[in-house]
């Protein structure tokens, strides 16, 4: 058993709606592999929930739409701004959430 160590968890919530057409244009499940192969690579154990959320586009027209939450637990060195910056563009998204919060986690 490991001990309890202090950490951080990340959470980059990923609209799957065009932020010019407002439709879904790469699906959810699309999206999910090519995150899983991110982290495989770069050996981060996450999760990912299929979510649903509002947004308010800057151009005024408000859609509710599937969202995407990845998670994830560590003191990581990964560069969440860069990542969650290329799904942004990869997603056509006008913007992504990303929330970290201090935890303490133990593997059992």
């Amino acid at each position: 058993m490991h001990e309890l160590k202090d950490c951080y968890e990340y959470k980059i919530f990923v609209g799957c709606n065009d932020a010019q057409t407002h439709d879904e244009v790469v699906g959810g499940e699309e999206l999910k592999v090519m995150i899983a192969q991110f982290f495989e690579r770069n050996r981060i154990d996450f999760s990912i929930f299929n979510v649903t959320g509002g947004y308010l586009y800057e151009d005024g027209c408000f859609v509710t739409e599937d969202t995407l939450c990845v998670n994830f637990i560590g003191d990581s060195e990964l560069d969440i701004s860069r990542f969650a910056k290329s799904l942004s563009m990869y997603m056509n998204q006008e913007l992504l959430m990303i929330t970290r919060q201090p935890v303490r986690a133990q593997l059992m």
